[in-house]
């Protein structure tokens, strides 16, 4: 019974004058021989570094939120290991990126020359189905090509009087026979 009353007592002290003084008053009437009571270290204050008086140490009662007394020259260990980061570590400290170059602009790709064919016109013969006379100017061969008909790609589309029109992919050729000039 006597136990029960020193707990209920000690309870009583820690809420109405705070656990360190309750701590030490209990222990000083409840605590037997084989219990040796610890003397605290003296306090510093760690923003001027000078120990602190016994009357310094007890904060007075102050309404509102009892961590206002704290200072946050106090509060490494929330510096040291962050709550919220999986590791427990500090932030790296920022790394000073180097300055970010512009590089010119390439320049525009040439146009492309359309493609002409490496053929030379001979002859024409006009008619309901023309055909061309060419010379192959790679290997000085004669190529006959009728309408519709094609060599290295292009092909021929129309025959006229003195001119045809051959016609690749996406190009369109016009050759014409070479003028004949009176001396």
């Amino acid at each position: 019974m006597m136990r029960v009353a020193a707990a209920l007592g000690l309870a009583m002290a820690v809420v109405a004058i705070g656990w360190p003084v309750a701590l030490t008053a209990a222990t000083d009437s409840a605590v037997g021989p084989d219990l040796r009571v610890v003397p605290r270290p003296p306090s510093l204050d760690l923003d001027t570094g000078t120990k602190m008086s016994q009357a310094a140490r007890v904060p007075a009662v102050q309404p509102g939120n009892p961590l206002w007394a704290v200072p946050l020259s106090a509060l490494t260990a929330t510096r040291e290991r962050p709550l919220f980061s999986a590791s427990r570590r500090p932030p790296a400290p920022p790394v000073a990126a180097r300055p970010v170059v512009q590089a010119r602009p390439a320049p525009p790709p040439r146009p492309v020359e359309p493609q002409r064919p490496r053929m030379s016109l001979v002859g024409t013969v006009a008619g309901a189905e023309g055909i061309a006379v060419f010379v192959d100017q790679t290997t000085q061969t004669i190529v006959r090509l009728r309408t519709g008909e094609g060599h290295e790609g292009w092909v021929l589309r129309a025959v006229g009087a003195r001119e045809v029109t051959l016609q690749n992919d996406h190009d369109t050729a016009i050759l014409a026979l070479p003028s004949v000039q009176a001396k």
